[in-house]
């Protein structure tokens, strides 16, 4: 595939399944051996243990919109950087729903491999979600 085409996948991957909940086209954006890496986790994640995580999130935040800001690729390499934002309605990592609305930035590597996502690396603010939600206190506003 083209870069070009590599960027539209990967893409996709935010659009219409992480912003859309289209899990059944997850199934044909992942290939078969694909490999999250995922901050916390104690290894790489298949597509079931992707997929797994993602219902955990929808459920959280049942109204999460990710809007991609930047998207660079070469070779077989994307790199996306979004905005996430939603509301706290359901269970997220043991705190109860808040009913915040909260925003997140993250980041996604992914490599590309017979036109389907065969890796990803992500990272997000996790911090700045906790704190958001409550968790953890905020910093206090710099002085000069």
């Amino acid at each position: 595939m083209s870069v070009q085409e590599n960027k539209a996948l990967y893409r996709r991957w935010f659009e219409d399944v992480v912003s859309r909940r289209d899990a059944a086209l997850a199934g044909q954006l992942l290939g078969p051996e694909y490999r999250l890496h995922f901050p916390g986790m104690p290894g790489p994640v298949d597509r079931d243990g992707h997929m797994e995580l993602l219902h955990a999130f929808w459920t959280a935040f049942p109204d999460w919109q990710e809007t991609v800001d930047d998207v660079v690729a070469e070779g077989d390499r994307v790199v996306i950087r979004v905005t996430g934002r939603g509301t706290h309605e359901g269970p997220f990592q043991g705190l109860p729903p808040t009913g915040r609305h909260v925003t997140a930035t993250g980041v996604g590597i992914a490599r590309m491999e017979g036109g389907r996502i065969a890796e990803t690396w992500a990272e997000y603010d996790a911090l700045g979600l906790l704190q958001q939600l409550g968790a953890f206190p905020m910093p206090e506003p710099a002085t000069a």
